[in-house]
């Protein structure tokens, strides 16, 4: 007889493209039909498992007897289909009762389905038991999926509306899910991550390393690179494990870092948010003095910058500690100017409880252990006290600390990064800080240039704040005229950056049109005419051919070569001593 069921399928079916794999909700009604199936078959009996489109998506036959060629091929019954109810059709001189079942759907994959029984025999009994049975049983199932699936879909719903961003990933590395407070921090699209391999998404994926190695990591400092821009953020990734113990998975939680620095500011005091990828310049100069920290990152030696006020020396600070191998410690700063002198020990080394009048209960964790691991900025270092020079110096020795109120060593592991604006040289000859001291910080040394000698990025710096404040701001500016750029080409900047910063700021709300003008920078404050300090034996009005040259280098030794303290002796400009100079 199943010889007579084969032909009938043969005769009755055609061939169709063959589909992709199917999703779970499908493999739940096999499993189901399977079962089923083995308490009501005999060898007249064919069930047939269909989708909307009358493709056989499974067979269930006793002992499935050599039909698994008909899979993916259409029941091709013609007219004579009468849903949910028995029809008769003749094949080869023989009666074939068949029955196809109404449709079903499955809400979250929107599929549907319906079954079919091709027997042999005519008994309504059994056919109306079996198809009372297999409809209730498909209704209660699917029932039970779709509520699991909007229980699912709730889920996601729920995991959307956090401000954290979620995203997971199969052991192949394949992003299976991303939440919208993820795809707004890179500004991405869901459809442009899910089901896409995570190396071709970002070079820099930390799920990757989870699946590989199968360890968390935890609470950590993290940039995601993603379309040509690399975000900062704090994360914690996990490896997702089966019942055996195999990583089948990973999940990573993040945030963007302002929102954890919020938190580690109060402990740490700073955030170290600046690389080299964010400066504007490229004066050969300044190109120069960025090569050579990198260098410097590189090694795990103390380093001193100096430079003027606003020329950048915090930035290059913070960029030299996310280009070192420390970047995933802390990075803790401290202005050694803004300290009253008697709480400047308890800021840097801490203390325990009971060491003062007034002192915290549980005691205070000072800076250096805050930064163990990490770096240190100590910014204004040429106004730290002159009896702490000597404590600092000997932690830079023993690498250790020891608490205000405390007698116990506690091992420190920090990298010193100081800066100044003060001549350390001159304070060392007027016993103002300690020559050890000094030698032992300027182990590496930047000099940062003043604006003034990066002449070439002044419009390109302008141009930079021009866009950043216009963003903003919602401001149409563009740049700035012709007129505009001489005036700041011919400026002194002796507030460097952060005086161009801005002056540029202050132009931009004055500015309607879509240029900066130079009306505009002199209301903000650029001066037009340089008001320079006359000199005792000098007067302004001389030409710079009345100067005699060995004054100004005679004039530049004694000022142990600041050049704006000899331009204001000599009664010019620095940029005409630099212009000398530089011819």
């Amino acid at each position: 007889m199943s010889r007579l069921l084969k032909s009938f399928l043969k005769e009755n079916t055609k061939s169709a493209k063959r589909i992709g794999s199917a999703n779970d909700c499908f493999e739940l009604i096999v499993s189901f039909f399977d079962i089923a199936s083995s308490m009501i078959l005999d060898e007249e009996m064919i069930i047939l498992l269909l989708d909307n489109e009358m493709r056989i998506r499974n067979i269930f036959l006793d002992g499935q007897r050599g039909l698994n060629t008909f899979k993916n091929r259409v029941l091709n019954l013609e007219n004579d289909i009468v849903e949910d109810n028995v029809f008769i059709m003749v094949h080869q001189n023989t009666s074939v009762y068949c029955y196809v079942s109404k449709q079903f759907t499955e809400q979250y994959y929107n599929c549907r389905y319906r079954f079919a029984i091709i027997s042999l025999k005519a008994d309504n009994k059994k056919y109306e038991k079996v198809t009372e049975k297999l409809n209730c049983s498909i209704l209660k199932l699917l029932k039970y999926n779709n509520e699991k699936h909007s229980f699912t879909k709730n889920l996601l719903m729920y995991l959307d509306s956090i401000d954290d961003g979620i995203s997971a990933c199969d052991s192949d590395g394949i992003v299976r899910y991303i939440n919208k407070s993820a795809c707004n921090m890179i500004g991405a699209k869901k459809e442009d991550i899910i089901n896409k391999q995570l190396d071709s998404i970002s070079s820099s994926a930390i799920l990757s390393q989870v699946i590989r190695n199968g360890k968390a990591y935890m609470d950590f400092e993290y940039f995601l690179d993603y379309k040509n821009k690399s975000f900062h953020l704090m994360n914690s990734a996990y490896p997702v494990y089966d019942e055996n113990g195999r990583v089948v998975g990973a999940i990573d939680i993040f945030r963007r870092i302002k929102r954890s620095i919020k938190l580690a500011s109060e402990l740490a005091g700073y955030e170290a948010i600046y690389r080299f990828e964010n400066f504007v310049g490229s004066s050969k100069v300044f190109q120069e003095c960025k090569k050579l920290a990198k260098r410097f990152a590189e090694s795990d030696k103390n380093i001193l910058i100096l430079g003027e006020s606003g020329t950048g020396k915090e930035l290059f600070a913070q960029s030299i500690h996310n280009y070192s191998k420390r970047r995933n410690g802390p990075f803790v700063a401290i202005n050694c100017a803004n300290f009253p002198k008697d709480l400047f020990d308890s800021e840097l080394f801490g203390y325990d409880e009971g060491a003062f009048t007034g002192a915290r209960k549980g005691g205070k964790v000072g800076k250096f252990e805050l930064a163990s691991v990490g770096t240190l900025f100590l910014d204004e270092i040429g106004e730290i006290p002159i009896h702490l020079q000597a404590k600092l110096l000997r932690v830079l020795e023993d690498k250790s600390i020891t608490r205000i109120g405390s007698n116990k060593k506690i091992d420190v592991n920090v990298r010193i990064i100081a800066a100044t604006n003060r001549n350390l040289e001159d304070m060392v000859k007027s016993n103002n800080f300690r020559s050890d001291l000094y030698y032992r910080l300027k182990v590496l040394y930047l000099k940062l240039p003043p604006l003034i000698e990066r002449e070439n990025d002044i419009i390109e710096l302008s141009n930079y704040f021009i866009a950043r404040f216009s963003k903003e701001n919602h401001k149409n500016v563009k740049g700035i005229d012709k007129e505009a750029e001489k005036l700041l080409l011919s400026y002194d900047w002796p507030g460097n950056i952060r005086e161009l910063e801005n002056i540029i700021e202050l132009s931009l709300f004055m500015c309607d049109g879509e240029y900066i003008n130079r009306q505009q920078l002199l209301r903000a404050g650029l001066q037009g005419q340089q008001n320079y300090t006359l000199s005792e034996k000098i007067n302004i009005s001389k030409k710079l051919s009345d100067i005699n040259k060995e004054l100004i280098l005679k004039t530049l030794e004694e000022t142990n070569g600041n050049k704006r303290k000899a331009a204001e002796i000599l009664g010019i400009s620095r940029n005409t001593i630099y212009r000398t100079l530089k011819r």
